[in-house]
Formats: structure tokens, sequence, C-alpha cells
């Protein structure tokens, strides 16, 4: 066995975690920005930009599963077991339906939509970036201030798409009494998005439970 293999051998096991966990946040990030683009663009070529999320979807799954594969061989991991599974599952979930939404907009080839699907798409991404600086104080537990500062900030995004999403419902509501196909595929839509916001407050109740134990 040479020098390399064993120094490899004695290192701590538990810090695998820490790289795939903010890798999975690079990926979360990334698909959201490209959500973003999307989203800004008014003609046809959003399509083919949301269609680039699905590569950053696979890699989201991919990590995911070398997560809960580094949870069967580690005996010693960071902090509890059960919320690293709890924090995977809900960042990959943020990937999953933003590619989902991605996905259903492509389908139902929308060009245009009202104000406030931009709103909330601008609230998650702000909120998916706070996710990553927190996933990347977490490291070193030496600054857990910023941690919960970040996760703090997560919950005023979801509270924020929260008031968008119903403003959003009632003006929908409004402008298309004549179009209930209009209504229907708008409010699977914004259910999604927010649905999105959900998952970015769900992540961040973990991160914050993660603190709580290790301050």
């Amino acid at each position: 066995m040479g020098l390399d293999s064993i120094l490899k051998f004695f290192q701590p096991k538990d810090k695998v975690f820490y790289g795939l966990f903010e890798q999975m946040t690079d990926a979360m990030e990334a698909t959201s920005e490209i959500f973003l683009k999307g989203i800004k663009e008014t003609s046809a070529k959003r399509f083919e930009i949301l269609a680039q999320t699905k590569e950053l979807e696979h890699k989201a799954d991919e990590l995911t599963h070398q997560i809960y594969v580094e949870l069967g061989r580690n005996f010693i991991t960071p902090f509890d077991r059960e919320d690293i599974h709890e924090l995977a599952s809900a960042l990959d979930d943020i990937v999953d339906y933003i590619d989902e939404v991605g996905h259903k907009m492509r389908l139902y080839e929308f060009t245009n939509f009202d104000p406030y699907v931009l709103k909330i798409v601008e609230s998650n991404n702000n909120s998916i970036k706070e996710l990553r600086k927190a996933m990347y104080e977490l490291r070193n537990m030496s600054n857990l201030g910023k941690v919960t500062e970040a996760c703090i900030r997560v919950h005023g995004y979801e509270s924020e798409v929260d008031v968008l999403y119903n403003d959003a419902m009632g003006e929908l509501i409004r402008n298309h009494r004549n179009d209930p196909t209009h209504i229907i595929i708008m409010k699977d839509l914004l259910e999604e998005l927010e649905l999105i916001s959900d998952k970015c407050q769900d992540a961040s109740n973990v991160i914050e439970s993660i603190v709580i134990k290790y301050s």
C-alpha cells in the first residue's frame, strides 16, 4: 500500500458528506439560474434554455444517491444520519421541482404569463442562494451565526412567495373567469413554484436543526 493510500485511509471519512452537499447546492443554484434565465426570455428560445435543467437534475439525483451510499459505508458522520437523509432529500426535491416546472412550461408552450411568475422565481432563486451559503458555512461549524442568518432569510423568502402566490391566484381568477383551461394550467404551475419555496424552507429547517444540535 502506497503512502497516499495509507494517508487516505486515515482521513476522516465524514468529510465526504460536506463535499457532496456542497456539490448538491452548486447544482441546485445552477439549475435555478438557468430556470430564471428561461423565465426572463420572451421568445421561443425559452424552451431551449429550460431544457438545460435536465442534465443538472440527473446530476443532483446521482449526488443524492452517493450521499445515501456513503451513509451506508460510514459509521462516523458529521451530523445525525437522519438529518443527512432529510437534507439530501429536500435539496434533491428542489432541483426536481424546478426541472418539472420547466418541463410543463415547455409542454404547455408558455411564451408569456403574468409578472407574478417572474417575481416568485426570483424569490425562489434568492432563497436557493441563501441555502448554498448556509451549506458552505456549515462545513467548519465555526461561524454558525452566518448559517442561521441565511436560514432566516430563506424563511423570509418563503413568506414572500406565499403572498405572491395568493395575489397571483386572485388575479388569475379575476382576469380569466371565462378561460377555465388557462386557470387550470396556471394554477398547476403556480402551485409547483410555491412548492419549490416550501422545499427550500424544508432544507433550511434541517440545517437549523443541525445548528441547534451542534452549537
